[in-house]
């Protein structure tokens, strides 16, 4: 029943780093890289990919937490490389 809980949990957090990298491309398109709001944007974006994890690990083991993070960002890594800077 936990075990599931965390799965769910985690397909959750897939989509919500999608819609981060989503509002990334926006962001990257519509703005200067040296542009304030484009900087703003990017902190912000990765504050909430951060406060995201926290809940998680709040929610459930950091430990268990922590695994399935590295889970998703080895299986991620190429496309992090390519369209997401943080």
């Amino acid at each position: 029943m936990v075990e599931n809980n965390i799965d769910e949990a985690f397909e959750d957090y897939k989509k919500v780093r999608e819609s981060l990298s989503g509002l990334f491309e926006i962001l990257k398109i519509n703005l200067n890289e040296k542009d304030f709001y484009y900087q703003a944007g990017i902190d912000n974006l990765k504050a909430i990919k951060e406060n995201v994890a926290n809940l998680l690990s709040n929610c459930y083991g950091s430990r268990q937490v922590r695994m399935r993070l590295r889970e998703i960002e080895f299986d991620e890594h190429e496309l992090e490389e390519q369209i997401l800077p943080f």
